[in-house]
């Protein structure tokens, strides 16, 4: 969600078009009682076969890399879990020019900042995409910004837009190029035997951008994605659709709830964990409230171990690297973002 502006990365008050406004306040009305939760499970049941750790929303600055470096600390000693993922709105905080006398794109120094800042503070390996703030230049340090690839059993897809637009109003005006969904389409085909998690930042359910609903039509169609996650809106949130368990994950570094998410796989499920920052303690606690999504039955063969203590991304498959266009001619469908939301509102479960 836009909280910088592109050109200073200092905090500004958010500037969205009243329909806007309107369409994500009716979208969190609609599902914030929507988290399924239950206590802790029982006490003599197995281990999980492996775990991995979610983190969106971090929203570095200047004034939260303490926080976050506290953040990824507990990550390490405490949580260890076997990788995490990152699910955008990383970091709005830029490295200083390499040669003063030689400017050097903004964006660029914010990504080589962000990379830089988790070489130092998180030893969990981690997979990361961009989100719609600070996106530019992602390709430039850390490579495709959509990939697949196994670990453990699960297939994990990782997905971010190759064209959008802001200007100083909009939100979920970004698209795929056809290329790229031809690359996913192709990509589900190939593991749909095969249990997948895909992850991305503005929510496909409920619809925050302009493809959503194209992405939501191939996941409907291919009941091997059981589990999607999202970050953007800020907030805990679970839906369900044709069986596959939508969640938006809580901004870890934003209130009202800073958090992140440990997943603990089995055989027949995943179990999700919520890691909150406790403000009047200043720590982190593992709550007991836990979310279930069933993994598939005809699937349920395939979750294991992972094959080594060190995190691979087996079967590595990817986009190749390429910069994000920022199209001014996606103003025009803008319309589309009320359409695709009232659907939702009126016709989801």
């Amino acid at each position: 969600m836009r909280a910088h502006t592109l050109g200073t990365g200092k905090p500004l008050r958010r500037r969205r078009p009243v329909f806007l406004s309107g369409l994500f306040g009716i979208t969190l009305l609609a599902t914030l009682s929507a988290v399924r939760t239950f206590a802790a499970d029982n006490p003599t049941e197995p281990p999980p076969l492996w775990t991995f750790a979610w983190i969106t929303d971090m929203h570095m600055d200047a004034a939260r890399l303490d926080f976050t470096a506290q953040a990824f600390r507990y990550m390490d000693e405490r949580l260890k879990p076997h990788m995490v993922l990152i699910t955008g709105d990383n970091n709005a905080e830029p490295q200083p020019p390499t040669d003063p006398q030689k400017p050097e794109p903004l964006g660029l120094r914010r990504q080589r900042f962000l990379k830089a800042f988790l070489q130092k503070n998180l030893q969990t390996p981690y997979a990361i995409i961009p989100g719609d703030d600070w996106p530019q230049d992602f390709d430039r340090v850390f490579g495709p910004k959509q990939y697949s690839f196994d670990c453990g059993g699960l297939h994990f897809i990782l997905l971010a837009p190759d064209r959008f637009y802001q200007g100083k109003r909009y939100e979920g005006l970004s698209v795929f190029d056809p290329s790229t969904l031809a690359w996913l389409a192709k990509d589900l085909e190939r593991h749909a035997d095969q249990p997948t998690v895909v992850a991305l930042h503005e929510p496909i359910y409920p619809p925050t951008f302009l493809d959503a609903p194209k992405l939501q039509a191939m996941f409907d169609r291919h009941p091997n994605v059981f589990l999607v996650l999202q970050g953007h809106l800020h907030v805990d949130m679970e839906r369900h659709r044709h069986g596959t368990a939508y969640l938006v994950g809580p901004s870890l570094g934003k209130p009202p709830t800073q958090a992140m998410k440990l997943i603990d796989v089995y055989a027949d499920r995943l179990v999700v964990r919520t890691v909150a920052y406790q403000k009047k303690d200043g720590q982190f606690r593992l709550l007991p409230q836990r979310q279930r999504i069933d993994v598939p039955t005809a699937l349920r063969s395939w979750p294991a171990e992972p094959k080594s203590n060190r995190f691979t991304m087996d079967h590595y498959d990817a986009v190749p690297a390429h910069p994000l266009i920022e199209d001014p001619t996606l103003v025009r469908r803008a319309g589309e973002l009320m359409k695709n939301a009232a659907g939702y509102f009126f016709f989801s479960k």
